[in-house]
């Protein structure tokens, strides 16, 4: 029996799931305990097709897809983008254009074609553009906004360029920051970055957490999703995803909402 993987964080799933069972097809809509370990579970379960819902997270499919691509255990599974709208999907055809996309009238059309004629070429990850968009725009840094710096690597104020009318940055949080960028390098320094946050992060501001590329010249002991999972643990919510450059990459987090 072939297996279908739908990644789904929509509240509406199991109907999802449902819409697309078939003789012959088992449908594995489960969440996704833990993100850190989403390729070995995706290489373990080497499902026929795996299918993405961008109607809820888009950002966060986006993200996963790009890994997958760049792992050798998980980089031949047929990826299948189902619904979102075409103006918050249109980087994820750019970024993924070996892939399949479909609204969800049109996904079990587009699935069973996948199913009959799979790719015959493993997927290869595009390069990835870090220079059409300002990194100011990126990180959200308007006018009037006090931002504060953590651990950030020399010359990074530099990257970021002249900034924006009456916004200032410091070196350490307050109550009147409005956003923080930290910057983490190793597992450990990413615990103590939250337990800072948690003690320091105004309930108002979101907060950058900006950690190394497996790519880049830092030796990594963890990636984005150990990230995700240890912040949704202190109470942090993901929301936006950044590639700052060919180093370093950040999630945007806010508090939970009580």
């Amino acid at each position: 029996m072939k297996i279908v993987r739908l990644l789904s964080w929509h509240e509406d799933v199991m109907t999802k799931a449902a819409a697309l069972k078939r003789r012959g097809l088992k449908i594995d809509a489960s969440p996704l305990i833990r993100t850190s370990a989403v390729v070995g579970e995706l290489a373990h379960l080497n499902p026929a097709v795996l299918i993405f819902d961008l109607d809820k997270l888009p950002s966060r499919s986006r993200e996963i897809a790009l890994i997958l691509r760049s792992s050798r255990s998980a980089h031949h599974i047929p990826i299948l983008f189902a619904g979102g709208s075409p103006e918050r999907t249109e980087r994820i055809r750019v970024e993924n254009p070996d892939a399949s996309y479909a609204s969800w009238s049109e996904v079990p059309g587009a699935l069973a074609a996948l199913l009959a004629h799979p790719p015959v070429t493993p997927a290869v990850a595009p390069p990835r553009d870090f220079s059409a968009t300002p990194l100011l725009k990126k990180l959200g840094i308007n006018t009037s906004m006090e931002v504060a710096l953590i651990a950030a690597p020399d010359g990074f104020e530099e990257l970021l360029g002249d900034l924006p009318e009456n916004t200032a940055l410091l070196s350490r949080l307050r109550p009147t920051t409005s956003l923080a960028l930290c910057f983490t390098r190793s597992l450990e320094d990413l615990s103590s970055t939250l337990d800072l946050l948690t003690l320091r992060l105004p309930r108002p501001a979101s907060v950058w957490i900006i950690h190394p590329k497996r790519s880049g010249k830092h030796h990594v002991d963890f990636n984005q999703n150990h990230v995700r999972d240890a912040s949704l643990t202190a109470g942090l919510v993901d929301y936006k995803v950044c590639s700052i450059n060919e180093v370093w990459s950040a999630l945007k987090f806010a508090w939970r909402k009580r």
